[in-house]
C-alpha cells in the first residue's frame, strides 16, 4: 500500500479509494449481514442471501379502524388526545393513517384504545408509509438512507438536476443503467481529455450512492434523484493519483458550477497545492465533503482533516463507528452510513463500504438542501448538517448526519420537533404553569393553547382564551388534568406537539386553610364547613373568582372549548 511520496507524492488507491467494493455481483438484494454491518469482520464483499423476515415499523406511524357507529367528533378527540394528526383516511373501509410525534408513540397507542371510536389500533408495517419510498427492487436493502431519515427528507425534495455534485475520483462507467441522465459534462486529468471514462470501478459507486436514478424499478435509490453528478477523473486505474491533479481537478469543479465537491480520496500526507485547492473551493461557496480514512485511526487524514473541508467518518446500523474508520474529536466532524448499495463498473450491485460510502451520503444530503434553496450559503449549509446530528459517536466531533433534521434547520421543510413540550409548576388551583416550548428546528413562530382533560389524561378539550405561555389553574381545573399544545409555524407549514398530561389539579391550600378554620373548635363559635372560603382567607387570596363561562355547567365550558378548539384547528396552514 503506496502513500504520499516524494517528489510526485501519489495518494495511496486503498485511502484514496477509501472503500471496498463488491465488484461484479449481480443485482440481487444483499445479505442480512448488511442490515446490521457492525457484525462485519472488514469492509468486504458479503454473501448475496436475501432476508425476508425483517419486519420495520414506520416512524410515528399508526394505523387505525374506526368503530361503525362513531361519530366525527368522537374521531376527532380521540386523535387529539392521542396527540396525533390524521395523515390519510380511506373512508371505504373505516381507516386513517395517523401521525404521532417522534417518542409519543406508546403513550398515542394506550389513549387510541381506551377510545370507544377506535376499533383497532396497529403500528405502520410499510416502510415510512407516508414518506416517499422509492421502488427501487434494492431499496429494501438500503438501511443507509433510512437511518439518516432520507425518505421523510424526500418528501420535501427529491432534488433538482440545476444542482451539481462533482465525483472527484476515478471516473464514472456512464453505461450503468442506473446511472442514465445523470452527467454533466466532466474531464479527465489523468489522460487529458473530456471522456472521464472510470476504469476502476471507485468513481462510479460513490456516484450511485449520491444520486443514482430512482424510482425507476431498477437496483437502488440515490440520496439525491434529481441531482446532477460532473465527474471528474485524478485518479488512475489503480485508484491513485498526485496532489497536483487532484488539486487541479477540485479547482476545474469550482470554476464549472459545482456547488458541492465529494472527495471520497485521501492520505496521511499534506501538499500545499492540495490545501490550497481546497480553500479555493471554500471561498467560492462550495461545500467540500471528504472521507476520513479506513485506519482505524486517529491520525489526521488529509483533505479530510484540512479546516474548509467536512470530514465524514463510517458508521454502523447501529450508530457505532465501524472499527476500521478512522476517528479523532479534534479533526472528524461528522459520520454517516459506511456501508451502502452501490452501482458497480461491469454492471449490477455491490456492498460499497468505508467512509468513501459514507462520504457520498453527506454530499446527497447537502444537494438536497440545495435543491430547496440555491442560495443556500456554504457556511449555513456546514453548520445545520453538524448541528443536526446525532450526538454520542465516539471518535466524532457532532454526530452522525441527519437529512430530515438538516433539511427542518434550514427552514426548509414545515417546523419539526425533536423534544416535546412540558408544563413547569404544581397542580393546584390558583397557582400559575408555565409552557416550555420543547425543541424545535425550522420555527419561525410558536403558539400555545391549553387543554383540559380528565383523571386519565383523555378526553382533553381546549380551554377557551387559555394562549399565552403560561396558565393560571381554576377551579373547573380541580379533579382534572391540563395538558399543553404547542404549534410551530413557518413558511413551509404547521406542526403541533403536545406534553404530558399535569397531575390531577387539587384544591388551593388556601381554601382548604379557610375550610379547617370555619370548622368547629373546643369552645369556640360554630363555623360553616360549606360554600366558597371567607373574603382574603388562606394564603392570600389565591384562588381567583370564576369567571361568568366557569360559572356554567362544565358540559357547556367543554361544548364552547370544543368550538373553539375546531375553528383554531380550521385556521388555514401556510403553504
Amino acid at each position: 500500500m503506496r502513500r504520499f511520496s516524494s517528489p510526485r507524492r501519489r495518494v495511496p488507491a486503498a485511502l484514496l479509494a477509501t472503500a471496498a467494493l463488491a465488484i461484479g455481483l449481480p443485482a440481487l438484494a444483499l445479505g442480512d449481514d448488511a442490515t446490521d454491518p457492525s457484525a462485519e469482520a472488514a469492509p468486504e464483499p458479503i454473501s448475496l442471501v436475501t432476508n425476508e423476515t425483517a419486519v420495520e415499523y414506520a416512524p410515528g406511524q399508526l394505523v387505525v379502524g374506526l368503530e361503525d357507529d362513531a361519530t366525527k367528533a368522537e374521531v376527532k378527540t380521540a386523535v387529539e388526545d392521542a396527540g396525533a394528526t390524521v395523515d390519510q383516511s380511506i373512508g371505504a373501509i373505516g381507516t386513517k393513517v395517523l401521525e404521532v410525534p417522534t417518542g409519543q408513540v406508546e403513550e398515542a397507542i394506550d389513549s387510541l384504545e381506551d377510545s370507544p371510536a377506535i376499533e383497532y389500533v396497529e403500528r405502520e408495517v410499510v416502510l415510512e408509509a407516508t414518506a416517499t419510498i422509492p421502488n427501487d427492487t434494492l431499496w429494501q436493502k438500503q438501511w443507509g438512507p433510512r437511518r439518516v431519515r432520507a425518505p421523510r427528507a424526500w418528501d420535501a425534495t427529491r432534488g433538482s438536476s440545476s444542482v451539481v455534485v462533482a465525483v472527484v475520483d476515478t471516473g464514472v462507467a456512464y453505461g450503468h443503467p442506473d446511472l442514465q441522465g445523470l452527467f454533466v459534462p466532466g474531464f479527465d486529468f489523468v489522460n487529458n481529455d473530456a471522456d472521464p471514462h472510470d476504469d476502476h470501478g471507485h468513481g462510479t459507486a460513490v456516484a450511485g450512492v449520491i444520486a443514482a436514478r430512482t424510482q425507476n424499478h431498477e437496483g437502488q435509490a440515490g440520496m439525491c434523484w434529481k441531482c446532477s453528478v460532473m465527474p471528474v477523473k485524478v485518479l488512475d486505474r489503480n485508484g491513485s493519483g498526485p496532489t497536483s491533479t487532484i488539486a487541479a481537478g477540485i479547482v476545474w469543479a469550482v470554476t464549472h458550477g459545482a456547488r458541492v465537491i465529494n472527495l471520497s480520496l485521501g492520505g496521511a500526507g499534506t501538499t500545499q497545492v492540495l490545501q490550497d485547492a481546497v480553500v479555493f473551493a471554500a471561498s467560492k461557496g462550495v461545500l467540500v465533503v471528504a472521507a476520513a480514512g479506513n485506519s482505524g485511526s486517529s491520525t489526521k487524514f488529509y483533505p479530510a482533516a484540512y479546516a474548509d473541508a467536512l470530514s465524514v467518518a463510517a458508521t454502523t446500523s447501529s450508530d457505532n463507528l465501524y472499527y476500521w474508520s478512522n476517528r479523532g474529536l479534534d479533526w472528524v466532524q461528522v459520520a454517516a452510513p459506511g456501508c451502502n448499495v452501490a452501482p458497480v463498473r461491469g454492471g449490477g450491485y455491490g456492498d460499497f463500504c468505508g467512509t468513501s460510502s459514507a462520504t457520498p451520503i453527506v454530499s446527497g444530503i447537502a444537494a438536497l438542501a440545495l435543491s430547496l434553496d440555491p442560495g443556500l450559503g456554504r457556511e449555513s449549509l456546514e453548520q445545520a448538517l453538524r448541528r443536526t446530528a446525532r450526538h454520542g459517536i465516539g471518535g466524532v466531533e457532532y454526530g452522525r448526519v441527519n437529512a430530515l433534521r438538516t433539511l427542518a434547520a434550514l427552514g426548509l421543510t414545515a417546523p419539526l420537533n425533536t423534544s416535546r413540550p412540558r408544563i413547569l409548576g404544581t397542580a393546584r388551583s390558583g397557582e400559575t404553569l408555565e409552557a416550555r416550548s420543547g425543541r424545535w428546528l425550522g420555527e419561525s413562530s410558536l403558539a400555545y393553547r391549553w387543554q383540559r382533560c380528565d383523571r386519565r389524561g383523555l378526553s382533553c378539550t381546549t380551554i377557551s382564551g387559555a394562549t399565552s405561555q403560561t396558565y393560571r389553574l381554576r377551579r373547573l381545573d380541580i379533579g382534572s388534568t391540563v395538558r399543553v399544545k404547542v404549534r410551530a409555524r413557518n413558511s413551509r407549514g404547521t406542526t403541533a406537539a403536545f406534553s404530558k398530561v399535569t397531575e390531577v389539579v387539587e384544591r388551593a391550600a388556601g381554601v382548604a386553610s379557610a375550610q379547617t378554620a370555619g370548622a368547629p373548635t373546643s369552645g369556640g363559635d360554630s363555623g360553616s364547613t360549606s360554600g366558597p372560603p371567607p373574603s382574603g382567607a388562606g394564603s392570600g387570596g389565591t384562588e381567583p373568582p370564576p369567571s361568568p363561562l366557569e360559572a356554567l355547567p362544565p358540559e357547556i365550558v367543554n361544548a364552547v372549548a370544543e368550538v373553539t378548539d375546531t375553528v383554531d384547528g380550521a385556521v388555514p396552514v401556510s403553504p
